[in-house]
């Protein structure tokens, strides 16, 4: 896979689409219309080629009026009608799944509106900046997270800010020393 960065947008060139792309540009075809979203956390580093399972994909919303849930559950629900199958998780199975959360911080707030968007083959997906989800995943500290971080650190080392790293790792109270990130 060939990762190229022109702006906002991030290339995923001859990239394997795998079934958990497809379960997540298919869910969010759907929520993209009735609102802004971003895709953050371990999901990111899978999309550009880190292997490892995931649990659950996490999305990022603003909040929304009674209104605008209604005519997104109405769309679900006519999906229903259509004789398929709806949960946010792979059909017959658990895991994956989408989990749905409200902003709360200023970080996610930062997250949605300066989102990057990796295209994939003819689809764009929303997700975080790099540079937040590094020291994000840094903060959350488990091994995984970390690697994860790593890995994003590597593969985005030429198009990276380090100040912006600095700064929502200072703002995060990690440091990079302490996971071999000499920030």
């Amino acid at each position: 896979m060939d990762i190229e960065i022109k702006g906002e947008n991030i290339y995923l060139k001859n990239k394997v689409v795998s079934k958990l792309d497809i379960f997540v540009v298919d869910f969010i075809n759907i929520l993209k219309k009735y609102m802004d979203y971003v895709v953050v956390s371990g999901y990111v580093s899978i999309l550009f080629g880190r292997s490892r399972g995931t649990e659950d994909i996490d999305i990022l919303i603003n909040k929304i009026d009674r209104d605008t849930f209604l005519k997104f559950h109405n769309e679900l629900f006519g999906m229903l009608e259509g004789k398929l199958a709806i949960r946010v998780a792979v059909k017959d199975n658990v895991i994956p799944n989408i989990e749905i959360k409200f902003i709360k911080s200023q970080l996610d707030r930062i997250s949605l509106k300066e989102h990057k968007v990796a295209q994939l083959d003819k689809y764009g997906i929303n997700i975080s900046p790099i540079e937040l989800q590094i020291a994000f995943k840094l903060y959350l500290g488990s091994d995984k997270d970390i690697e994860d971080a790593a890995y994003l650190y590597e593969i985005f080392s030429a198009y990276l800010s380090k100040f912006k790293i600095k700064h929502f790792m200072d703002i995060l109270g990690v440091k990079g020393g302490n996971y071999g990130f000499e920030i």
